[in-house]
């Protein structure tokens, strides 16, 4: 190989995250309620593999060839059984990175319909919904618990490569998890946390 062939392959290319697996998106959902916004949040299904009972936002994994915002719109079209075209996108939000090797990507929109009754949810996928007020999340602070990532190798890992051996020390890493109580309900982990960085955008 050249190093002109080396410099037409990576010149041009768009950088991404290294180890990532999966890429999902989200939406936030904003609707009025007697003139006062606020977040729509689903209870997962009993029938998800993952995370069932969970709170979460409307949102999975990104199909080939669609565009991030194109997912989160569908996500929460199929989920929420509401047209996409009740559903104003307003932008986009910081996206996270999580410990296990993907990305979410964080959109913001209206839902433009008379009243939060009318919205039936995919029974498969959605056990019901409920909003809180943006009032609640702009005048409380999240709770913040720190959670420690450690290594752990496989048996066969080959230690005696390395300069130390087996006594090798791996580096940990601080993950923060996040946690509302709004009156019965909590909104933890993931969401919480993608909560909050929109909070925080919009407070400052």
């Amino acid at each position: 190989m050249k190093i002109k062939t080396i410099k037409e392959k990576i010149q041009n290319r768009i950088p991404g995250p290294t180890r990532i697996q999966h890429y999902y998106s989200v939406l936030i959902p904003l609707i009025e309620i007697n003139g006062e916004i606020h977040l729509i949040y689903e209870l997962r299904s009993q029938n998800l593999k993952t995370q069932p009972g969970e709170v979460s936002f409307p949102g999975g994994r990104i199909e080939r060839g669609e565009e991030f915002s194109q997912a989160a719109v569908r996500e929460c079209s199929e989920e929420l059984l509401i047209p996409e075209s009740k559903i104003e996108l307003l932008g986009e939000a910081d996206y996270l990175i999580t410990p296990y090797n993907f990305i979410i990507y964080t959109f913001v929109g209206k839902i433009n319909i008379d009243s939060i009754e009318s919205i039936k949810v995919n029974n498969y996928e959605v056990e019901e919904i409920f909003t809180v007020p943006l009032e609640f999340f702009l005048n409380h602070q999240a709770e913040k618990y720190a959670a420690v990532l450690k290594s752990e190798f496989d048996q066969d890992f080959p230690y005696h490569l390395l300069p130390q051996g087996e006594k090798f020390n791996p580096r940990q890493g601080d993950y923060q998890i996040y946690f509302y109580r709004y009156q019965d309900r909590v909104i933890w982990g993931i969401t919480a946390e993608i909560t909050r960085s929109f909070i925080e955008i919009i407070k400052h």
